[in-house]
């Protein structure tokens, strides 16, 4: 699927939405930017002062995804960050996330902040969110210095408005299923392939037409089983709920915001014990709940106390997800029966893993995590020494522990055979145990933040002045570790403005950290940034149908001290090593062996970062349009001289900071908004990001072909041989270089000879495909409201990615695996014209089961993320029952996919999937 395919379809999904999409109430998002105050580094601003590049999306757009883990519910909703799940299992299904691709082919991990403190947020719920923003350039993110050239995602919770108190509560529960699962032949069709590939390998069939036969009428269950694995394992679908209450409110003394939200999500396991002590479903049950407090203590003095804290209760088979779905996966549905006559477990002495029997025989493990976290904010107002001046100081405290409560054991299997006299013997491997209780903790941190600012904010008839001076401590400890992960520094941000047409601002970080030699650990990190807005200039005010335009553009360096490799990098490590016997006795005495060479030098990487933009607002702020490029060019990154050091020197080379990357692209967002007139209103948001980087050095060994380099490539090629085809015959694969991989036979798979050597080995590996990685990420929002029905759906979409398929998923036989459908399209004499697949073997064939563009397939997918129908009851029919608002509404998550992997979901290949779900709702709030 390529960019065009993806425009096509984002294109035709705009238009029909246009007629069919709904938006319920106006958002805080609409308001125009002379007005809106927007999330920045360790702050807030007026939208129209920034001049850094950042996006938003509000905590009640979040909401209407139903995704149980907030994270999953980002996908295409703030340009630049890329979201890509690697799992779907209940309370382990957070996605990796990426801001502007890979800059660092390290570590390109963000940092997330909540409330102005470093925290993950991945289990908070979208109800206590007011909004969350990525910020991408080196005007946004030089506060963070030594941390922030990978990105900052800011997330700024509710808090307390001046009014009445108001209640709000919600319900919801669905239902949840797979949005694919992998495909595999019957056991007649599998042994059929298998005899095809048994005659192949110049072997007898193993399965006779008896046995053929028995699998195809299906009338000898126990000695000719033939089981899907995957519904022997799963049910249809899993209940999935969430319930939230929340109250806010106060006056011009106090304001308060206090929420409580209960989520649980079940996993597919069928069968389980609901009491949790014999065996466990994949269970996920989390609480939440939050107090945001404000208080104006004098005219002069204001205080806030936030409290947020989460218990989250998992419960799984005793047997991990890995082993389960692996084994489903794997396992022929011929090998064995579930249960054998007597219901004891089926198995082989090859296949020890009955997957019914993980599930249900392994006992019960369970997880117990507990976060808690309290901030408490002072501000004082210096009026009295000039105006505007003010200074404040926070503490925050972050504390999480996991304890663990298992019961774990182990089954037996039977393998069935039949006896001379016709008798069943049951062969056993294995022993069925009781079980073991292992209850402890298992793991814990605890992070303290200190953060003290000065700020002045002051006008001057047209001039205005904002300025920051802060200074920030950030000490982090994991158990186990005696030594804590620290950061401190200083920062700085002055911001002019004139007429409010000319914006200028500049932002420094200095920080260090603990990981480099002392001395060594700190560093400046500037940024400059200005901003022009037309709007205001005379020469366009007579336009009519500009409402807002705004130029922008920042240079400015960051760093990013999460370098890879091992920590301390600067120190001399050894170890235990190998030892000598000593005296007539000989007395062993143990050695010492001496690590890599530590690194004196050893410094953080630099990110040089280069954005322009362009903000406008047109036709009354009904049409919004956001543009920005940029570059990047990261420096420092850690690599090894493996090329220039022989290895004859005896001593682990050092990490130095030798590496390059350029990373290029641009984010574009396009909206237009039409408030409801007459009862009726719609919108549309569409927005597309790009990201491509290159490495320009990585001290790699010398290879003999410059196509081998992995410098000028993308961050994490994948390298392969390039398949040509299948061998049709002896005379071609006589007349063909030579494979050195394994023999061949007709119907192998035929690589370019690359090099011309008149051989084909690792040294004709090249790019092939793209990274996982997306370089293009798409968005689609659109709504209409009518009376007081609302309709709304959000596409995402992605494209110029490479997936790799391989293993059980498609490689038929190979560790004694099943066969996909995808294997009936395989070489034959009769079929080599038309075939897809290569011949059949039952033994490993190294040659055929290479990483080459024959197992790639394109990435690209479209998938509907969200879609929300909903109607709320008109206020004067409620507000006798007291009710401001009641809504009733329906919604479904990743309803479908288009996409050209076919044999799985593009997104998880292999293991728990991607889950798909539909939900009703009733929301109230009085």
């Amino acid at each position: 699927m390529n960019t065009r395919y993806i425009s096509i379809y984002i294109l035709t999904a705009m238009s029909t939405l246009f007629s069919v999409a709904a938006h319920a109430q106006a958002r805080r998002d609409s308001l125009p930017d002379s007005v809106r105050m927007v999330p920045v580094a360790y702050g807030m601003q007026p939208a129209w002062k920034v001049t850094g590049a950042q996006a938003h999306v509000s905590g009640e757009e979040l909401r209407k995804s139903s995704a149980p883990t907030l994270s999953n519910a980002l996908y295409g909703r703030l340009p630049g960050l890329t979201v890509m799940q690697g799992n779907g299992e209940p309370g382990y299904d957070a996605p990796g996330l990426a801001i502007r691709g890979a800059g660092s082919y390290q570590n390109a991990g963000i940092l997330t902040f909540v409330d102005g403190f470093e925290s993950p947020f991945d289990q908070l719920t979208a109800d206590e969110i007011e909004t969350i923003t990525v910020l991408k350039d080196a005007a946004a993110t030089a506060l963070y210095g030594i941390r922030g050239a990978n990105g900052v995602l800011l997330i700024t919770t509710k808090r307390g408005t001046t009014g009445k108190p108001r209640i709000s509560f919600s319900a919801q529960t669905g239902w949840q299923s797979p949005t694919k699962l992998p495909e595999f032949l019957s056991s007649y069709d599998y042994a059929s392939l298998y005899n095809e590939a048994r005659l192949n390998d110049g072997q007898p069939a193993r399965f006779t037409q008896a046995d053929l036969d028995a699998y195809r009428s299906g009338n000898d269950p126990y000695f000719h089983p033939d089981v899907n694995w995957y519904d022997e394992v799963l049910r249809k679908s899993a209940p999935l709920s969430n319930y939230n209450l929340n109250i806010s409110g106060g006056n011009n003394n106090a304001r308060f915001f206090v929420l409580l939200n209960v989520l649980q999500n079940t996993g597919l396991y069928k069968n389980t014990d609901r009491k949790k002590e014999d065996n466990s479903n994949a269970n996920f049950l989390r609480y939440n709940f939050r107090s945001n407090v404000d208080i104006n203590v004098t005219r002069r003095l204001s205080a806030s106390l936030d409290l947020a804290g989460r218990v989250e209760d998992r419960s799984y088979p005793g047997a991990s997800a890995g082993d389960i779905w692996g084994n489903m996966m794997l396992i022929p549905p011929n090998a064995f029966p579930v249960h054998n006559p007597d219901g004891s477990y089926g198995g082989t002495s090859i296949y020890r893993n009955n997957p019914v029997g993980l599930v249900l025989g392994k006992g019960v493990a369970t997880t117990h995590d507990r976060n808690l976290q309290a901030t408490m904010r002072l501000h004082y107002s210096l009026d009295q020494v000039t105006e505007g001046l003010a200074i404040s100081g926070a503490v925050s405290f972050n504390n999480w522990f996991r304890g663990n409560d298992d019961k774990t054991k182990d089954f037996a299997v039977f393998q069935l055979l039949r006896g001379t006299g016709g008798d069943t013997i049951y062969n056993k491997f294995g022993e069925n145990t009781t079980a073991t209780v292992n209850d402890g903790q298992n793991s814990q941190w605890r992070r303290t933040n200190a953060l003290f600012h000065v700020t002045y904010d002051r006008s001057f008839g047209l001039h205005a002045v904002n300025a920051l001076l802060q200074y920030q401590q950030d000490v982090y400890t994991i158990s186990g570790n005696n030594v804590p992960y620290a950061h401190q520094g200083i920062g700085g941000r002055f911001s002019y403005s004139y007429d409010q047409k000319y914006l200028a601002e500049l932002t420094f970080g200095y920080n260090g950290s603990e990981n480099f030699p002392k001395g060594k650990r700190f560093g400046f990190f500037p940024a400059i940034s200005a901003g022009w807005i037309l709007s205001r200039e005379e020469f366009l005010q007579s336009a009519g149908w500009i409402s807002f335009l705004k130029l922008r553009a920042s240079y400015g360096l960051t760093g990013n001290d999460q370098v890879g490799g091992r920590r301390f990098p600067y120190q001399q490590y050894y170890s235990g090593g190998n030892g000598y016997y000593f005296g007539t006795d000989n007395h062993y005495s143990g050695g010492m062996d001496e690590g890599s060479l530590g690194n004196p030098g050893i410094t953080w990487e630099k990110a040089r970062k280069v954005n322009a933009g362009i903000d406008a607002s047109l036709w009354k702020d009904r049409v919004s349009f956001m543009l920005d490029v940029f570059s990047e060019k990261r420096t420092d990154i850690l690599a090894e001289r493996t090329s220039s050091i022989p290895g004859y020197l005896g001593v682990g080379l050092p990490a130095e900071n030798v590496g390059s990357v350029n990373n290029r692209g641009f984010e574009v967002q396009a909206g237009y908004r039409k408030e409801a007139v007459s009862s009726l209103g719609f919108f549309v948001n569409a927005s597309a990001a790009y990201a491509r980087n290159r490495i320009l050095y990585m001290a790699e060994a010398k290879q003999p072909y410059d196509y081998l380099n992995r410098t000028g490539q993308r961050i994490n090629q994948p390298f392969g041989l390039q398949a040509i085809g299948f061998f049709k015959d002896e005379a071609e694969i006589a007349a063909s270089p030579r494979q050195t991989f394994a023999p061949v036979k007709p119907g192998d798979i035929r690589y370019k000879d690359q090099n011309g050597d008149n051989i084909i080995d690792i040294y004709d590996e090249v790019p092939i495909g793209k990274p996982a990685l997306p370089e293009w990420t798409f968005g689609l929002h659109a709504g209409v409201q009518f009376r007081g029905f609302d309709l709304e759906a959000f596409f995402q979409g992605v494209t110029n990615r490479s997936v790799m398929l391989q293993g059980p998923l498609v490689w038929a036989f190979v560790n004694d695996a099943k066969a996909a459908p995808i294997a009936l399209g395989r070489w034959t004499p009769e079929t080599a014209a038309t075939a897809t697949y290569p011949r059949l073997t039952s033994t490993a064939n190294d040659n055929n089961y290479r990483a080459s563009d024959f197992w790639q397939r394109n990435g690209s997918f479209i998938r509907l993320r969200n879609v929300e129908l909903g109607y709320t009851i008109p206020a004067s029919l409620t507000r006798r029952a007291g009710l401001q608002q009641t809504r009733f509404y329906v919604n479904a998550v990743n309803l479908f996919t288009i996409d050209e992997v076919k044999l799985a979901d593009p997104e998880v290949l292999v293991g728990y999937p991607v889950m798909k779900s539909v939900n009703i709702g009733l929301k109230l709030q009085l």
